[in-house]
This record gives C-alpha cells, sequence and structure tokens, in this order.
C-alpha cells in the first residue's frame, strides 16, 4: 500500500523535473542565440545609417526578446532589490560588463534564479538515471544538490565578474593608444568633444571596447550632457584608474583655464610608460609561470626522444645476451 502512494509522487516528479530540464536547455540554447553585437553598437550603427555612414542595420528576432520577457525577466524579479542603492550597485556592474538596457537587471536576476533551481533538476535526472529515484535521498546526494543549485546561482556573478576583467583589460590596452590620439587631434585645432568624437570613429576597428565608450561618451555630450557628467560616466563605465585621472585632470583643466593639449600630453607619456612597465613586469613573470609546462610536458618528451633509443637498444641487447 505504500508502494502505491508513492509511485505517483515519483511520477509527478519526474514530469517535473523533465518539464524544467527542457525550459533550462531552451533558456541555454536561446542565450547562446541572442549572443549577439552589443547594442551600444547597434545603436550607434543605427544612427551612422540613419545620417547616411552606414548602410546595414542588426536586428534582432521577435521570438527572442518574446522569450526574455515571458520567462527570463518575471524569474529575475523575484530577487530584484527594493533599495535603490543595491539596485544601482548592481547596474552598474552590468554597465561595466557592458550590458546597458532597461532589462539587463531582471534578466540577470532571472538567469540566477533559472540556473539554480534548473541545475539541480537535471542532476536529480542523472543521479536517477545512473542509479534510481530512491538514491536522491540519501544525505550525499542531497548534499550534492544543494551544492549544484550554489553553483548555478552564482554562475551568472562569475561570468560577469570574468566579462568586467575582460573589458577592464581592453580598456587598459587601448586607452594610451587613445589618448595619443586625442593629443595629436587636440592640438592639430580640434576642439576636445569633437576630438573624442574623431577618436572614437577612428579606433573602432582596433581598440572596438573602448572606441564604443568614447563614442557613447560624444552622443551624450551631443544630447546636451555636461562635460563633466559625460566624464564621470566614462570613468564609471570603463571602471580603471587610468580614465579616473584623465577625468579629474580634465575636469581641472576646464575648472581653471589650463592647456587642455598640455595635460592631455604629460598624462599620455605617463600612461605610454605605464604600459611599458607592465609589459616588463609580465615578461619578468613568464620564466616563473614555465616551469610547471616544462616540467609537465616538454620534459617529458624530450627524454623520451633522447634516451628512448638508447633504452630500446639495451633491452635488445640484453635479450640478445640472455637467449
Amino acid at each position: 500500500m505504500g508502494e502505491m502512494m508513492v509511485m505517483p509522487g515519483i511520477q509527478v516528479l519526474a514530469l517535473v523535473a523533465v518539464f524544467l530540464t527542457v525550459v533550462l536547455m531552451a533558456f541555454a540554447l536561446l542565450s547562446w542565440a541572442l549572443s549577439g553585437p552589443d547594442p551600444v553598437q547597434r545603436r550607434l550603427r543605427e544612427i551612422e545609417t540613419a545620417s547616411g555612414g552606414g548602410s546595414t542595420q542588426s536586428r534582432e528576432p521577435h521570438w527572442s526578446g518574446t522569450f526574455l520577457v515571458r520567462w527570463v525577466e518575471p524569474a529575475g524579479r523575484l530577487l530584484l532589490p527594493r533599495e535603490d542603492l543595491a539596485r544601482s550597485r548592481l547596474y552598474r556592474r552590468l554597465v561595466q560588463a557592458g550590458y546597458r538596457g532597461p532589462r539587463a537587471l531582471p534578466i540577470y536576476l532571472g538567469a540566477k534564479v533559472l540556473l539554480a533551481a534548473g541545475l539541480p533538476v537535471a542532476g536529480a535526472l542523472a543521479v536517477a538515471a545512473w542509479a534510481s529515484w530512491g538514491a536522491l535521498f540519501q544525505p550525499l546526494s542531497a548534499l550534492g544538490l544543494v551544492g549544484v543549485a550554489a553553483a548555478g546561482f552564482y554562475l551568472p556573478a562569475f561570468f560577469l565578474q570574468r566579462r568586467i576583467e575582460q573589458r577592464r583589460s581592453a580598456f587598459e590596452e587601448g586607452f594610451p593608444d587613445a589618448m595619443d590620439m586625442l593629443v595629436v587631434c587636440v592640438e592639430a585645432g580640434l576642439g576636445l568633444d569633437a576630438a573624442i568624437q574623431r577618436v572614437g570613429e577612428e579606433m573602432m576597428h582596433a581598440h572596438p571596447v573602448l572606441a564604443t565608450e568614447l563614442r557613447v561618451m560624444s552622443l551624450e555630450l551631443r544630447a546636451g550632457k555636461t562635460r563633466e557628467a559625460a566624464l564621470r560616466g566614462l570613468a564609471e563605465r570603463t571602471g580603471i584608474d587610468p580614465v579616473k585621472s584623465l577625468t579629474t585632470l580634465l575636469i581641472q583643466a576646464e575648472r581653471f583655464g589650463t592647456s587642455v593639449s598640455a595635460a592631455l600630453r604629460e598624462h599620455a607619456s605617463g600612461m605610454r610608460h605605464a604600459r611599458i612597465q607592465r609589459a616588463r613586469e609580465r615578461a619578468a613573470k613568464l620564466p616563473v609561470k614555465m616551469i610547471f609546462p616544462i616540467l609537465l610536458f616538454i620534459f617529458p618528451a624530450l627524454f623520451l626522444v633522447v634516451l628512448g633509443p638508447a633504452v630500446i637498444g639495451i633491452a635488445e641487447s640484453l635479450l640478445n645476451a640472455g637467449g
């Protein structure tokens, strides 16, 4: 009688697990399919096309927005902070990672909810297929499912932090070149706003991430935003110290009426020296980092090539002598 009452419950659990697994797989596939161009770059291309500067527009399928609005965004609203301070901190991190859409925060939180709910279901199905449904109620299996749920919850945060670090690295690599070009443009007679716009256009192929941020700043200036607010916004979006120093430098130069070109030249020179120092530091760390690959991969292959024929010859000699 007990078995007759347990079996329907197990069947319902299996159906729910299959449903959630299908939802999770659909979310993963659609997220992979939706990883297209950056929204800011798409908007910039639309503005260029409208002004005659381009001929192509990137269009997103309608079903992608429908999926995000109906599934991911409602799940994210469950974790949406009520405090404006916590919400602004999360949104600032999303902006630093390159996600500026109004639905970026709910979608990010929705991904955490769906992964935290879907990965344990997939793990439960794997355990049931490998062993049995009764194995799910073992303490070790339950602990493993809890760990999988925690990993799924923190996985979007890990990828977000990794994307932020990648963008910061791209900013640090391209900003000295942008500073040199900005100095050339200012000394050639262009105003600071026009020089920023020109640098953003010229560096789109060499450093697209930095060029996109500069062009966003140029659009903010054209829209009527003050230069100080636009510069502070650039510093918050990039999150690196050289941009913060440049922001402070330009604000002080504008307030006190000092030469902008001289200040930019000194700042560009300091950034070039800093980049050279970073390259030397990486070169100095390279021998230490190469120790383990050499010991694990290069030395065994070298010993095999050098000593292998000798070992084979000695073994054949011993065999012939013994025979």
